[in-house]
C-alpha cells in the first residue's frame, strides 16, 4: 500500500536563504533521511525511467560522435568534444530531476516530463556545472583537501541556477556560503545518500528504491538551506532572483 503524500513524513518542510545565512538553518541528519524515505513513493518509476533515458542518450551520442562524425575520443580535442556533449545531455537532466525532487518535498505534484524541462535553459545550466567542475578540479590539483571541500561546498550551485536563475558566479558563491553554515550535516547526508545509491546498485535491484531516496535527501538538503519559491517550487527559466551576497 502506497503512503499518502506527507502523511507519515516528519514536519521538516523548509528554510530560506536569509535564515541560513543568519545561522538559523534547520538541517538535521536523521529527520532528513526519514522524510526522504517517506517521499519516494510515486516518483520511483519517474526517476528511474528518466535516468535510463538519459543514459541511453549518452550512449547514442557517444556512438554518433565516434562512428558518424569521426571524433577520436582518445585525442585531446575528441575527448573535450565528447565531454562537452555529455555535459549538455546530463546537466540539464540533473537540474530537472533535482527540481522534481524539490517540488515533491514541498507537496507540489510532479510529472515525468518535469525532469526534462531544463533543456530549454541548457547553456546557463551547463555553464554553472562546468564552472563548478573546473573549480573543484583546480582544488584537487592544488591540494586534495581543498578539492574535497569544494566538492561539497559547491554542491548547491546547479540547483540554485535551476530554481532561482541567479548569475553563474553567484550560484557558486551562494552555494559555498549556504553549505558552510551546515557543512558537517551536508557532508554526512551527502555521503549517506551516495552510500545508499551505491549499496542499491551492488544489490542489483535495490537501486530502484535507493536512487529516488538519494534524490530526495539531496533535494531536502537544498530545501532546508535555500528554501523554495512558493508558487511552483521553482522559478521559471529567465526569472531572476538575485540575492545580496
Amino acid at each position: 500500500m502506497s503512503k499518502p503524500d506527507h502523511a507519515q513524513a516528519p514536519t521538516h518542510r523548509g528554510g530560506s536563504i536569509e535564515r541560513t545565512l543568519a545561522g538559523q538553518a534547520d538541517l538535521r541528519i536523521l529527520p532528513v533521511i526519514r522524510e526522504a524515505w517517506h517521499l519516494i513513493d510515486g516518483i520511483k518509476a519517474m526517476v528511474i525511467g528518466g535516468m535510463l533515458l538519459v543514459y541511453a542518450g549518452v550512449v547514442v551520442a557517444s556512438l554518433l560522435l565516434g562512428s558518424v562524425f569521426g571524433v577520436d575520443r582518445e585525442s585531446l580535442l575528441g575527448g573535450s568534444i565528447s565531454q562537452l556533449v555529455v555535459m549538455m545531455i546530463v546537466y540539464p537532466f540533473v537540474a530537472g530531476v533535482f527540481m522534481l525532487g524539490l517540488r515533491r518535498s514541498v507537496g507540489v505534484s510532479v510529472r515525468f516530463e518535469d525532469q526534462f524541462s531544463y533543456y530549454r535553459n541548457l547553456l546557463p545550466i551547463v555553464a554553472v556545472g562546468a564552472l563548478q567542475s573546473l573549480v573543484t578540479f583546480l582544488g584537487f590539483l592544488a591540494l586534495i583537501v581543498p578539492g574535497i571541500y569544494l566538492m561539497f561546498a559547491l554542491s548547491l550551485a546547479v540547483p540554485l541556477k535551476a530554481e532561482r536563475d541567479l548569475p553563474i558566479t553567484e550560484c557558486l558563491i551562494l552555494s559555498v556560503r549556504l553549505v558552510n553554515r551546515k557543512f558537517f550535516e551536508v557532508v554526512v547526508l551527502t555521503l549517506a545518500a551516495v552510500g545508499l545509491a551505491a549499496l542499491g546498485i551492488l544489490s542489483l535491484i535495490g537501486w530502484i528504491w535507493t536512487i529516488p531516496w538519494t534524490l530526495m535527501m539531496l533535494a531536502i538538503i537544498y530545501r532546508q538551506l535555500a528554501g523554495h519559491t512558493p508558487a511552483e517550487g521553482a522559478a521559471p527559466p529567465g526569472a531572476t532572483g538575485r540575492i545580496e551576497l
